[in-house]
């Protein structure tokens, strides 16, 4: 199951604090320390910028993650691809919060270096150019994790579509297994096509016998599903309800009514019939 991403709360750098130290700095007249001081505090401003617009991503994407877990948990079977995906999503969010852990204390570090530099009144060049080297590698992280959380938003959504997809197509699957399949046409029609094998086993003192011989095709526009219990309107006067094992029985699995004009009305009583295939034979 996919897991929510654990927002962690980013400390913002405090602008008050540098300032004072450049207040504190200014003192002694403008110096190359107050200027790389001051570029450090615009930087830092710039990377809590970058910092709330990742953690309203990230809310984001929770969001569409609760949204995706909500619809999955419907479903009796879950996609393996879909699964296997939403599992590499994990590891990702999972590395990218080892990353923000990482980048939390180094922000922390910078923070406490700049109290120290307050203190001592005092800006080393060699800490500041360590400082500006450690903001842009921050920078460079969060947009990092920001873009690939996003890619990964766009992927869920794409998946979230086939899900819909698979979820309408098992919705058809069910229906097909508690409807027949029915096809109906003329005896001449249906032996033309490889339907149906007919004849007289003692002569033609006999009546004639049916046999379904080949499955019905679902994409054939001429078949219908017909729900158990429900009526289905064949065109013309039947001969017969034929399936792979012969005649179907009249009364005990199907039932016929006149309906308007010269059509009738047939409703399959016989749950067993769910999911098989049955012709009609009709008359010319």
């Amino acid at each position: 199951m996919t897991q929510r991403i654990t927002q962690q709360p980013w400390r913002r750098v405090t602008p008050f604090l540098v300032t004072m130290a450049v207040a504190l700095v200014s003192a002694c007249g403008p110096s190359e320390e107050e200027l790389r001081l001051e570029e450090l505090t615009s930087e830092m401003s710039a990377a809590n910028a970058v910092i709330d617009s990742l953690n309203y991503t990230v809310e984001s994407s929770n969001l569409l993650i609760d949204e995706m877990r909500s619809r999955v948990d419907s479903l009796q079977q879950v996609d393996q691809k879909l699964l296997e995906s939403v599992q590499r999503l994990n590891r990702e969010v999972r590395q990218w919060r080892d990353l923000a852990s990482d980048r939390k204390k180094m922000n922390e570090q910078l923070t406490a270096e700049v109290e120290r530099m307050k203190r001592e009144k005092q800006a080393d060049q060699r800490s500041i150019d360590r400082l500006r080297a450690s903001a842009d590698s921050i920078n460079t992280a969060l947009l990092e994790a920001h873009t690939s959380i996003r890619r990964q938003e766009d992927h869920l959504k794409r998946m979230d579509m086939e899900l819909s997809q698979s979820r309408d197509e098992v919705a058809l699957l069910r229906q097909a297994e508690t409807s027949v399949r029915v096809y109906a046409a003329t005896e001449d029609y249906l032996k033309e096509n490889g339907y149906l094998d007919s004849g007289r086993s003692l002569g033609r003192a006999f009546r004639k016998t049916f046999k379904l011989i080949k499955r019905i095709d679902p994409s054939d526009p001429r078949m219908q599903l017909a729900p158990i219990g429900e009526p289905l309107l064949i065109e013309g006067q039947i001969d017969a309800l034929v399936d792979r094992f012969g005649e179907v029985k009249k009364g005990d699995s199907y039932t016929t009514k006149k309906g308007e004009g010269s059509r009738i009305e047939v409703t399959f009583t016989d749950e067993l019939l769910g999911g098989s295939d049955v012709l009609v034979v009709v008359q010319k």
